[in-house]
């Protein structure tokens, strides 16, 4: 069915949409379908299709599958994500160093496509913060950092103002910026129901008071990444040249958008067009912030480190992981974490803090979930290999009877990657899933 724009929507483009006949061809076109790989969690089936020219890990897939229907998505071995939002990744690469242990927030960060980016490139250094204001997405957030695996990740759930009182805590900061949402009509139809001139203009004021309260928390040198999905100047264009003015920032250049073809430079930034390169609008733009703002000595919390973890034999490397208990329960986090912990529990509303590693009942070790899917867990556990309609029964939260000569806690392994716990019985299989990360559809 052929595409119909919101009212004065292309009036409101004109000078932004150079093709406005290809731009409308390309949204009757099918919709591309993108993931990403998790660099931590290889599996050879995801390597075989066409990979996106920004991002090395991000894959064009030839059809979009039943993702709840697939076990691999739940163990977390890829994401399922827009492929322009991907770039981020070109900054990451060109202005920062892993090897340097950076800390990044990703201020706006459900569902948690940009954030499983982030965690993939440190590659276990530093500490990403991921958080999101609104409670219910936040949870959405979490599960997706939990599929993801990484141990050097913090979850919470703060206004941007609060975040902001972390003066020069970030070495970077993104900024995927609620929007208008025009970038995203292809993929969303409804999306155009809500779109108004007035609805960018409230967004836009909304961006700059984002950026405003965000500012301090960015260290002398750090890089903001300010993103949307929109295609209106007063949301992007607009709101770089307010960084630029109010903070004295110059956008940063940014290399390997600028050799690939069909990515649009703008006055200030980056454009991604549907009808130029194969993915949804969007816009990005990088800032180095200024070197004399003055940093302010934070203020820190006790935390309860503990000098055993009973749950080592479950991880490898354990020596290079601490435990710490919090309301959080038992959390298994990296060591380079710790001085930074200390802080955010301080400031931040955390949901969730490396690891959940589970609970003590006695003697007995309860793993949580959280644990099974993680990148530390020791590849020589005991396990339990499952074909894809055993994986999909017990994604249903089914017991499954023990055939399989298995005794006490399992990791239930699909195509050899781990995507729950199963404590084996003499009959049966009790199984380990949370109620609420069991798939409701049916299977065949």
């Amino acid at each position: 069915m052929s595409i119909s724009f919101p009212e004065n929507f292309k009036e409101h483009l004109e000078t932004t949409i150079l093709n406005w006949d290809d731009f409308t061809e390309s949204h009757n076109q099918e919709i591309p379908v993108s993931i990403r790989i998790n660099s931590s969690k290889l599996n050879e089936n995801l390597l075989v299709e066409n990979v996106v020219s920004w991002n090395e890990k991000g894959r064009y897939l030839k059809q979009r599958p039943d993702f709840t229907l697939d076990p691999l998505f739940h163990a977390g071995t890829y994401y399922a994500q827009e492929a322009s939002s991907m770039s981020i990744e070109a900054v990451l690469d060109q202005y920062l160093e892993k090897e340097n242990n950076p800390v990044i927030l990703d201020l706006c960060a459900a569902p948690g496509g940009k954030s499983t980016l982030i965690a993939d490139w440190l590659n276990n250094n530093g500490l990403l913060v991921s958080n999101e204001v609104i409670k219910s997405r936040a949870g959405v957030l979490s599960e997706s950092l939990t599929r993801w695996g990484a141990p050097n990740t913090v979850v919470s759930s703060n206004d941007p103002l609060q975040l902001g009182k972390l003066n020069g805590f970030f070495d970077c900061i993104l900024v995927d910026a609620p929007c208008s949402g025009s970038g995203m009509f292809r993929k969303d139809r409804n999306a155009m129901q809500h779109w108004s001139e007035q609805a960018v203009s409230h967004c836009a004021a909304r961006q700059e008071r984002i950026i405003e309260d965000i500012w301090p928390a960015l260290k002398p040198n750090g890089i903001l990444i300010y993103s949307t999905c929109s295609y209106s100047e007063a949301e992007n264009e607009n709101i770089a040249k307010f960084i630029m003015q109010e903070y004295d920032a110059e956008p940063l250049s940014i290399q390997k958008l600028d050799e690939i073809e069909g990515v649009f430079k703008s006055e200030v930034g980056y454009r991604f067009y549907p009808h130029l390169i194969k993915g949804e609008g969007f816009y990005l733009v990088a800032f180095r912030k200024n070197p004399s703002h003055k940093l302010t000595k934070l203020d820190q919390v006790k935390i309860d480190v503990k000098k055993s973890n009973p749950f080592a034999e479950l991880i490898q490397l354990a020596s290079s992981y601490k435990l710490i208990g919090s309301h959080l329960g038992n959390s298994i986090v990296t060591e380079i974490m710790l001085p930074h912990l200390y802080t955010l529990h301080k400031y931040l509303h955390i949901l969730k803090s490396g690891v959940n590693a589970g609970e003590l009942k006695g003697n007995n070790v309860i793993p949580n979930h959280e644990l099974a899917l993680s990148t530390i867990i020791h590849p020589d556990l005991p396990s339990i290999h499952l074909d894809l309609n055993l994986a999909l029964r017990f994604l249903k939260k089914e017991a499954l009877p023990n055939t399989f000569n298995a005794n006490g806690w399992n990791l239930m392994k699909y195509q050899n990657v781990n995507f729950a716990w199963g404590n084996a019985l003499q009959n049966r299989i009790n199984n380990g899933l949370p109620k609420s990360w069991r798939i409701l559809k049916e299977i065949d």
